[in-house]
């Protein structure tokens, strides 16, 4: 039977999951969600999972071609992760670089590390090609972090493995979206067994918010809730010691709402906004904390994101207008949060507004959208929408390195 092109992805997967035989209840046990979470999706409540849920609901659903999921005539790869930057190869070099045993040569100097760290978390901050920029700084950033970690003359272990699992925590910026999954793994868990060999609390709490991401960005949502809820008894009873302790507690009870929203929970979403919130405004107004946004303007931030995973159009529209793009503090996040506004105007069906965010997302942050599966999505619609927007779409193709 030849499926209507223009039946929504829900619709394909409840049509699939009735000729297999399966039960809400089944299906979502298969996949790890709960039946209420199924039942959102196939009546288009909640957004359509992305492509790693989608292959295991068409495995357990015997689909071969995920285009009968997604009705589109091909699933290209690029549209999920972007083409490898020219340098990944010399970072990957580099992760992989790093000393088994003991390191020889002299011990590299930790006041040294700290500043190149320093320098390159600044320069992601500030530079919309953070990715290029980066490539210069992290080979050798990394080789002299990862030798300081292991070598048996280091002055301050603790120090030089905070600072390796700080600068690995970087490296995943960068490599994110790449399509070296591997890559990000590695970096992931090798950051956060260095954190919690360090013993200190916000390193640990820093390396769990990345492997989180890795988590869900990959549909484990169990395993992300799982880990965020282990990082907050952790900072729980230190939280008030510091406004980097309160940072990173809050960074992860915001972590915790955006899985709740991704998984349609939306109380429990906007519960742990609150809490997040409660703490966030309590931090100092000049706090910025490079790796997770960690500051103020977080709650805005990560609410728009909550609201349109929850489709709640209405609610992040005024969260997206109590924080001016311009205001947020680094340039890639400035570059996000255009794109996350964007989301919610695709779901409304506004392409001409799509169309002009996604031209300031790629003005302000290029490299940001380029390596952004949410972008590539909506590029997509646009080149295949109304025609008064199909040649900006064919533009922002061109300048995020998309077949148009």
């Amino acid at each position: 039977m030849a499926l209507d092109p223009a039946l929504p992805v829900g619709r394909r997967i409840q049509y699939f999951r009735e000729r297999a035989g399966k039960s809400r209840a089944v299906l979502a046990a298969l996949v790890g969600r709960s039946p209420s979470w199924l039942k959102q999706v196939e009546n288009g409540a909640l957004l359509p999972p992305r492509l790693p849920m989608l292959i295991r609901i068409a495995q357990h659903l015997g689909v071969d071609d995920l285009a009968q999921l997604t009705g589109d005539v091909s699933m290209p790869r690029e549209l999920y992760s972007g083409a490898e930057h020219a340098s990944l190869a010399s970072v990957r070099r580099a992760v992989d670089g790093a000393p088994l045993g003991p390191a020889g040569g002299p011990a590299p100097r930790l006041d040294h590390i700290e500043v190149q760290l320093a320098n390159a978390w600044r320069t992601r901050m500030v530079r919309g090609d953070h990715r290029t920029a980066l490539a210069e700084l992290l080979p050798p950033l990394l080789s002299a972090a990862s030798v300081a970690a292991s070598h048996p003359d280091c002055n301050d272990r603790r120090r030089a493995e905070v600072l390796y699992a700080g600068a690995l925590n970087l490296t995943q910026m960068f490599a994110a979206f790449q399509g070296d999954g591997n890559l990000v793994w590695r970096i992931a868990e090798r950051a956060l067994a260095t954190a919690r060999a360090s013993a200190d609390s916000v390193a640990i709490a820093q390396s769990c918010w990345f492997l989180v991401e890795a988590f869900r960005k990959t549909g484990q949502w169990e395993s992300a809730q799982s880990l965020t809820e282990d990082a907050l008894r952790l900072l729980d009873p230190v939280r008030t010691e510091s406004p980097e302790l309160a940072a990173a507690w809050a960074d992860m009870a915001f972590h915790a709402a955006i899985t709740h929203a991704v998984a349609g929970e939306a109380g429990d979403a906007w519960g742990w906004i609150d809490r997040a919130s409660a703490v966030a405004e309590t931090l100092p107004t000049d706090l910025w904390i490079p790796s997770t946004s960690g500051s103020r303007q977080a709650v805005a931030l990560h609410s728009v994101t909550v609201a349109v995973e929850l489709r709640q159009l209405g609610t992040a529209v005024r969260w997206a207008g109590r924080l001016p793009v311009a205001e947020v503090k680094a340039v890639p996040r400035r570059g996000r949060h255009l794109i996350e506004v964007a989301r919610v105007h695709a779901l409304r069906g506004e392409q001409d507004k799509v169309a002009e965010l996604l031209t300031d997302a790629v003005a302000v942050a290029p490299e940001t959208a380029r390596w952004n599966e949410e972008t590539r999505a909506m590029v997509r619609g646009l080149v295949g929408g109304p025609q008064s927007v199909r040649q900006a779409g064919r533009r922002l193709a061109d300048s995020i390195g998309m077949a148009a």
